[in-house]
């Protein structure tokens, strides 16, 4: 029996099997089982993916020494969904005179129509060229798109921007079944290569090519490293919640330039060490020369602060000031535009002018701070093989005193004393030390930032309840629920604010704010459901989360909270003295390996009309690692089926 149950599994992979070696791996030729594949045995949920996709990079033979980077993709489109995919920007870098350009671009759809491939080629008057400041960006869209069909387009990219090489992006959005790059590298060129994300490698060569590089007025051509790296079956690259950058995990190969051997016998280094930046970082005109300029600063804090010694409490109000007088204009800008004068006469200036600022009255009062570089959670997580300035997008300040040390960021008004925003919240930061050499820091926000609930419910003869709910917020959920404030309306908190359940209604809203706290307060309204002489209570008005945020099949990246939380639910349920309860959830406690986190879930009778309801979910981690996802996924799962489905059941006392 067992034997004919495994029939239909073995025909149904041989049927998989079958299909991907009917597509072309090897070039841009389309075949027709190409077109007539409906779908891709690996992701059923893609709309479109990759079939074939090479590049080819490599230095111009005398000339310019331009890199040249040939590219071919060939696409399969499933459905609507998957057109998008057939609108191709290329984006060209320019500097200047200095510009790359696109050469022999070919793009063509195939489709079939009654069974015979057609083919509509991309024409010229259908690519277009949109100019912007930095660069500039090719657009097409190919002809025909309908589901079912492939398309194909290649070019050549010359380029005079060696210094990073061709960065090669083995995954994107959609899968690809096969993915191939070559680069030839001249032996006097040394670069700096690094793959970024998890996925592994299927070919990985790196071999010395003879004689493949003519280096003009040297008789003898040069050696190249000749390298291949392929790799197959890639899956899409999927965003979900608590994500910092999708280019930390997206799988690549990168190349900084190093140094170039020069035939004469000089080298010319261009990737430097942290001595180096240190040096001409504090010698440079904008960042360098505003951290020197704390002069400036002299009497722009007012006599009640500067004439307290120095103390925490001092500290404080030289943030607070900074805070509340000067406003971030929203760019970021750390090593162009700044401007303590512009600021102090505008009171509006970047990231780093503000920083600056507060660094500057800082050394001009006498405490010991150092400005941090550092990039935000979008921006993407600075390498720290080797220094990349182009990496760091931010700018905060380091504080120590009294053997203690606080990170600072005057940017928001809303932020305290010690606590930088959520967007800062990024791993590490590069501490700029002139004197004594800078050293990476570590960005790991104190303490629990917390959720707590208070209900008092007390249950009607006829089903309904009423009651009051207190919700206080702490930490970073204080900071994101004052945020959040500034743009709703009264009457909008509710709803944007508590996650209520189906059966929750409020009738008033109240609210408080402190420097570290934030109190919603509401009047509720609750309905039961009856069947028959039986009473069916959630005891659970709110939830901590409105769905699970974990819904993939799998996650290859962490799972970044930025900071550690608890949530607590403590509800006070009373019911008439004609009641009585028949009925109370069971008590769970649930926790993630390792120590990872917990759930407990507790109900206790107090007397005959009264019950406390006590639910308290902890994360003490700030960042998760991709394997603790399955576990997670389950958690919140659990979490949501707790506070959903718990049910107190009461009746009317015989």
């Amino acid at each position: 029996m067992t034997k004919y149950l495994l029939l239909p599994f073995l025909f149904i992979s041989l049927s998989l099997f079958s299909q991907e070696q009917l597509f072309n791996l090897k070039d841009l030729t389309v075949n027709k089982a190409e077109l007539e594949a409906t779908g891709y045995s690996k992701d059923a949920t893609a709309n479109a993916f990759y079939i074939y996709e090479n590049g080819y990079s490599r230095f111009q033979q005398g000339g310019d020494y331009h890199l040249l980077s040939d590219y071919k993709a060939k696409i399969k489109i499933l459905n609507k969904e998957g057109f998008k995919h057939a609108s191709i920007q290329i984006r060209l870098r320019k500097n200047g005179s200095n510009r790359e350009k696109i050469h022999d671009l070919e793009a063509a759809t195939h489709f079939l129509e009654n069974g015979i491939i057609q083919v509509r080629r991309v024409k010229p008057e259908m690519i277009f060229t949109e100019e912007n400041p930095e660069y500039d960006v090719v657009k097409f869209t190919f002809p025909s798109v309908q589901p079912g069909a492939v398309i194909t387009y290649s070019f050549q990219k010359e380029s005079p921007f060696y210094f990073n090489f061709e960065s090669w992006w083995f995954q994107e959005d959609i899968p690809k079944m096969y993915s191939r790059y070559l680069a030839d590298i001249p032996g006097n060129y040394r670069y700096n290569i690094r793959k970024v994300g998890t996925q592994a490698l299927d070919v990985e060569n790196n071999d010395v090519k003879k004689r493949c590089f003519h280096i003009r007025g040297i008789p003898e051509p040069a050696d190249c490293m000749s390298s291949e790296y392929v790799m197959k079956d890639i899956p899409a690259f999927k965003e979900e919640k608590y994500l910092t950058s999708r280019y930390n995990f997206l799988s690549r190969i990168e190349y900084e330039l190093q140094e170039i051997f020069i035939p004469d016998g000089r080298t010319k280094k261009f990737t430097k060490t942290w001595d180096d930046v240190d040096r001409e970082l504090r010698r440079d005109n904008d960042l360098g020369k505003q951290l020197r300029k704390t002069k400036w600063v002299e009497g722009v804090l007012p006599a009640a602060i500067s004439s307290k010694s120095n103390s925490l409490e001092k500290a404080q109000e030289i943030f607070d000031f900074v805070k509340n007088n000067y406003r971030w204009n929203g760019d970021y800008k750390i090593f162009q535009d700044v401007s303590i004068k512009e600021l102090l006469e505008e009171k509006t200036g970047n990231v780093s002018a503000i920083n600056i600022l507060l660094h500057n009255i800082y050394v001009e009062e006498g405490f010991e701070v150092l400005p941090l570089l550092s990039s935000t959670r979008e921006n993407g997580i600075p390498t720290q093989l080797y220094p990349v300035l182009s990496e760091f997008n931010y700018l905060m300040v380091h504080l120590t005193l009294d053997e203690k040390e606080y990170l600072l960021d005057a940017t928001e008004k809303n932020t305290n004393f010690g606590i930088t925003p959520f967007r800062t919240l990024n791993k590490y930061g590069r501490l700029l030390d002139f004197e004594n050499g800078s050293s990476w820091y570590q960005i790991e926000p104190e303490g629990i930032s917390t959720i707590i609930l208070h209900d008092s419910i007390k249950l009607h003869p006829d089903g309904t309840a009423t009651g009051k709910s207190l919700h206080s917020f702490s930490g970073y959920h204080a900071l994101s629920v004052k945020n959040i404030l500034e743009d709703l309306k009264s009457e909008e908190i509710f709803e944007e604010l508590s996650n209520p359940n189906p059966h929750t209604m409020s009738l008033a809203v109240a609210q408080a704010q402190s420097s570290n706290k934030v109190d919603l307060s509401f009047d509720l309204q609750n309905s039961s459901q009856k069947i028959n002489d039986l009473y069916y209570v959630n005891p659970f008005s709110f939830k901590f989360f409105r769905e699970n945020p974990f819904k993939l099949k799998e996650r290859t990246y962490p799972i970044d909270f930025g900071y550690k939380d608890a949530y607590t639910y403590n509800i006070s349920i009373e019911i008439p003295e004609t009641h009585e309860f028949v009925e109370l959830p069971e008590n769970r406690v649930i926790a993630l390996p390792e120590k990872g986190g917990s759930l407990h879930f507790l109900t206790q009778k107090i007397d005959n009309q009264n019950l406390m309801v006590h639910c308290r979910v902890y994360f003490p981690l700030a960042v998760y690692g991709a394997g603790y996802y399955p576990y997670l996924q389950k958690f919140f799962t659990e979490m949501l089926n707790i506070q959903e489905q718990s049910i107190i059941v009461v009746r009317e006392k015989a």
